[in-house]
């Protein structure tokens, strides 16, 4: 008889660790613990943002763990560098799945980089959730685990466009682009050729240069002979304050305006005296806004970082606040997945989220079974050296409004 009771009570135990076990069978998923991979540029030629942006990450689960976490489970986020190579960045998402077994990539950094991890994130049914890029490539077509964030670079030359023609009433302007031979590049090209057809302008000259590129003097060149009246720049931080600079060597000085990955005190700073008073179309809100959002973002990563702190406007740029409403995306999505929390459950969770507001940092966000990608809102900025940020000139814009 007891051995018959210790056989039941044996075979009990296993049914409870086996149920036990499949409410949290998915892999980077256990009773407590929910672990993401962060694949960023720490060393390469956009560390700069790459670096921000995993500490925006790392900040916004630091509290959001003090907090309580996600459904009682700690997120724990694991941050892997690529160096802005597409290369390094599957060998880094690789590393993460096998060795440290994942349940979602989030926000990793920029458009090549995420790219290249498609393939594994649809053979692997591992979720991107959400990625660091505006470029429309990384949801149309649509792809089941790849969601995104932000106004695409599309939308972004578009609004850059009507702001040159309602705002500095510019009759006929010529315009011209410097920007990244890839999707991100692409998709500014298409933005402007859709407004230039939109409002009759003249045709837009472009010069294009690879991610790691170090000199820029022929595309100055090639783009003075053009002699446009606006300049977009669609760079990085280095690469536009390096076109910068070349472009001021030659006395040349028409109106530039960058793109939001330029909304940086860092590129000021590397700019110099010719980043005084650049325009920037940035898509996020500033560090000394006094708004919900902001005001937790600076509290939090504050405390997180101690004695490493800096002021907010040297510490906090768009990428840092990028990767803070991407880690606060994920966050929503997965407590709507609930308790028994799977990859295709996190899917299903993010494309019901409609109208979320991210506390005023920026607009509000939406998907669906359809669009993985979230319209957004941007406004023009103005370079200020003295005052360490880019100041707004407009309210939140949306493409034709």
């Amino acid at each position: 008889m007891k051995g018959l009771l210790k056989l039941h009570t044996c075979i009990l135990t296993i049914v409870l660790v086996l149920a036990a076990g499949s409410l949290y069978a998915e892999t980077g998923v256990t009773q407590d613990t929910i672990k993401v991979g962060v694949i960023s540029d720490l060393t390469g030629p956009t560390a700069i943002g790459g670096i921000g942006m995993a500490d925006g990450i790392t900040s916004f689960f630091n509290e959001l763990n003090e907090q309580g976490g996600i459904n009682g489970r700690k997120v724990q986020a694991i941050v892997e560098d690529c160096a802005y190579s597409p290369a390094k960045a599957v060998a880094a998402a690789k590393k993460l799945m096998t060795n440290d077994q994942i349940f979602a990539f989030v926000s990793p950094w920029g458009t090549a980089p995420t790219t290249a991890l498609f393939p594994i994130a649809e053979k692997e049914k591992i979720p991107v959730a959400p990625a660091c890029s505006l470029s429309t490539s990384i949801y149309d077509p649509l792809k089941k685990y790849v969601f995104a964030v932000g106004t695409n670079y599309v939308d972004q030359s578009i609004l850059t466009v009507e702001y040159i023609l309602s705002d500095l009433k510019a009759k006929n302007p010529k315009i011209a682009l410097f920007c990244q031979d890839d999707d991100w590049g692409e998709d500014h090209k298409k933005g402007l050729e859709m407004a230039r057809k939109k409002y009759n302008l003249p045709p837009v000259a472009v010069e294009t240069y690879k991610y790691d590129a170090v000199d820029f003097s022929s595309q100055v060149v090639n783009l003075m002979r053009e002699k446009p009246d606006f300049v977009i720049l669609a760079a990085g931080i280095k690469s536009g304050a390096m076109f910068l600079k070349e472009a001021y060597k030659l006395q040349w000085k028409p109106t530039f305006i960058g793109s939001n990955t330029l909304g940086f005190l860092a590129t000021l700073q590397l700019a110099g005296e010719y980043g005084q008073g650049l325009l920037v179309l940035n898509i996020f809100a500033m560090p000394d806004e006094d708004i919900p959002g902001m005001k937790r973002l600076v509290a939090a990563s504050k405390k997180h970082f101690g004695d490493k702190w800096m002021p907010a406007q040297e510490k906090i740029h768009p990428y840092y606040v990028y990767g803070w409403l991407n880690a606060m995306v994920f966050a929503e999505g997965a407590k709507r997945g609930g308790k028994n929390l799977t990859r295709d459950g996190l899917v299903k969770a993010m494309e019901s989220i409609q109208n979320f507001d991210p506390e005023g940092i920026m607009g509000p966000i939406s998907y669906s079974a359809t669009s993985h990608g979230s319209p957004g809102f941007a406004r023009m900025t103005k370079g200020d050296l003295q005052k360490k940020q880019f100041v707004p000139l407009t309210g939140w814009r949306a493409v034709g409004k």
